[in-house]
């Protein structure tokens, strides 16, 4: 269960029946005195719950009330007061969802009812807390944000595995990060809008990444001035809500740009500490770098050894009771390290640089030349960036044109590749299977670069998920935040890697705030081989639970496969550990819902 969260029951104007099951309902929740009621009123009962009970903002025209953390954008000329200009004779749910877009930005869910009654559900676009919606009984609905401190009755009540999504999900995690994994639950996506009569209508995406790829009208000195305010502006605002944080300063680049942005905003004296995990391998040591970083700020730094333990069985069963499987946590002795450290600290905020790797585009492609020639044609040849993205790319300039010119006949591989794990045919049925930021962004004819850059932003949902340390900690993400999102979407690619550097824009935009150590540094950390120890090590607990699990029994899994990839003779040369460990992720988690609602080891899988 994270640190806090909420839970709705909302029932259509004018159903007198509906409103007497829904106030029974409510009975039951006030008389167990576990939450805290935030809103009764406009056929709406709403308790937020946990440790840290998320704050509750009421919109004012009778629009309806938001769920969580909102912030004024840091756009000039943002209304200070909510649905300012919005007309109320014309307001309805679409109107309200599209001003908080683009007049508001946080982590919130908006509980909105248009002037007809109809309800409608809004969930903010950095996706950090989720929202399901099921029908309990005829004419009463429930939003959440999670199952497990629902009592059973509140509970969807045919709740059903849906091996079609389980499958897709271990494929390509990040396409269905979003989606639910059973079935008569309906999630909604960050940034969409989902009305609730009926439910099972399609949602709306009211903030789409693609509609900010068009390339900025400003200079690039003027593009990263405008970064640094951003990233300060939204880095300040999250760390004001906690009075006492951890910063995890790994010494790369996205950190240390966070770092910076603590001091120069004033929050620094908010960190209670500034932590380096190091490695028992020189891959794994970054202390150099992080503590350069401190010491130009003035604070002190924290190392610690990263623990490293097998993983065990219960390790993946902790955390199977989330409403997705929980590959946040599948580090347990790091996550339980964490979890001991914040409880220590008494600190409720964790700051990390995740999404930096997508935001800059870290990824070295030969797709940055694609989107180059879209914008500039053939001149683009005759260019340096032919040759610095070569070398980015670790590979000759007749290759780079090669894989230009494959994209330009539509012939481009796959944007992500399925789980080496997965019968083929499955892997096949698979393959196709993409977020819908991403889809959106195809259908658009955004460059192939671009596209790229949006399916890293949908990618990073997966580590929104629950982990342990969300039990005690909200995780804060300030490069996720949907202004700089935004901001570095308009950025074109070949803007943002321009050089044969590894996120050059980012890197000269803060220069000014980071050491020549960090500056200098060309190469970011892997932690790929310590997943492939932490795997290599795990293999007593691992090849049996995958072998003898759900997985393979149900199909998705080719046995075979897993047996090859587990073999510790084969391991060193085959193994792409993260599949390994999100199958087992998503094993742990089938098995525990198949103890839960109406399953079993030998019910029908995957309907063709």
């Amino acid at each position: 269960m994270r640190l806090g969260g909420f839970t709705a029951i909302t029932w259509r104007p004018g159903d007198t029946e509906a409103a007497a099951r829904a106030a029974q309902f409510a009975l039951r929740v006030d008389a167990s005195r576990q939450w805290r009621t935030a809103r009764e009123g406009d056929c709406l009962r709403l308790w937020v719950w946990g440790a840290a009970p998320l704050a509750v903002t009421l919109l004012p025209q009778g629009a309806g009330v938001v769920v969580g953390d909102l912030f004024s954008a840091p756009a000039a000329g943002a209304p200070q007061d909510l649905l300012s200009g919005v007309d109320a004779t014309q307001r309805d749910v679409l109107g309200v969802a599209q001003w908080l877009s683009r007049h508001r930005w946080g982590r919130y869910i908006a509980l909105l009812r248009d002037q007809d009654g109809c309800a409608a559900v809004f969930r903010d676009p950095s996706g950090l807390i989720d929202c399901l919606i099921w029908r309990l009984e005829s004419g009463v609905t429930v939003i959440a944000s999670e199952f497990d401190p629902l009592p059973d009755w509140l509970r969807p009540q045919r709740l059903s595995l849906n091996w079609d999504s389980i499958a897709h999900y271990v494929a390509i995690p990040s396409a269905r990060s979003t989606e639910p994994l059973f079935d008569d639950v309906v999630a909604v996506g960050p940034g969409e809008l989902r009305r609730l009569e009926p439910v099972s209508m399609p949602s709306t995406l009211v903030w789409r990444p693609a509609d900010f790829a068009t390339p900025a009208a400003a200079d690039t000195p003027v593009l990263q001035a405008e970064l640094v305010r951003r990233v300060d502006v939204c880095t300040a605002q999250l760390a004001s809500t906690h009075d006492r944080l951890i910063v995890e300063l790994s010494g790369g680049l996205d950190s240390s740009i966070l770092a910076g942005a603590l001091a120069a905003t004033g929050h620094a004296g908010r960190v209670a500490v500034w932590l380096n995990r190091v490695g028992d391998r020189a891959e794994g040591d970054e202390r150099d770098y992080a503590r350069a970083v401190t010491d130009r700020i003035g604070v002190r730094l924290t190392t610690v050894a990263k623990p490293f333990a097998p993983l065990i069985a219960s390790d993946f069963a902790e955390l199977a009771r989330s409403v997705w499987p929980a590959m946040n946590g599948v580090d347990a002795s790091r996550d339980r390290d964490e979890v001991e450290r914040l409880t220590q600290m008494g600190a409720r905020g964790l700051i990390s640089g995740q999404g930096g790797d997508a935001l800059f585009f870290q990824h070295p492609t030969p797709l940055v030349v694609a989107d180059a020639l879209r914008a500039k044609g053939l001149s683009v040849l005759a260019s340096p960036l032919l040759g610095d993205v070569a070398r980015r790319t670790r590979q000759s300039v007749w290759r780079v044109l090669a894989a230009v010119r494959a994209d330009r006949r539509g012939r481009r591989p796959p944007l992500m590749a399925p789980s080496s794990l997965m019968r083929p045919e499955i892997r096949a049925l698979a393959a196709g299977s993409v977020h819908r930021w991403t889809a959106d962004a195809q259908a658009q004819g955004l460059p192939p670069a671009k596209t790229v850059q949006i399916l890293g932003l949908a990618n990073h949902h997966i580590y929104h998920g629950d982990s342990r340390r969300r039990g005690v900690a909200d995780l804060i993400f300030p490069l996720l935040s949907q202004p700089v999102m935004e901001h570095c979407l308009s950025i074109p690619i070949p803007v943002l890697a321009s050089t044969s550097e590894d996120r050059p824009f980012a890197r000269e935009a803060f220069a000014a705030r980071l050491p020549a150590a960090v500056r200098a540094r060309r190469e970011k950390g892997n932690l790929s081989a310590y997943f492939a120890r932490l795997v290599a090590v795990s293999l007593p607990t691992l090849r049996p639970m995958l072998l003898d699990g759900c997985l393979c029994e149900a199909g998705i899994l080719d046995r075979d496969a897993v047996n090859r990839v587990l073999d510790p003779r084969q391991l060193i040369w085959e193994s792409r550990p993260a599949d390994i460990l999100w199958a087992a992720s998503v094993e742990a988690w089938a098995r525990h819902w198949q103890s839960q609602v109406p399953d079993s080891p030998s019910a029908p899988r995957l309907r063709r």
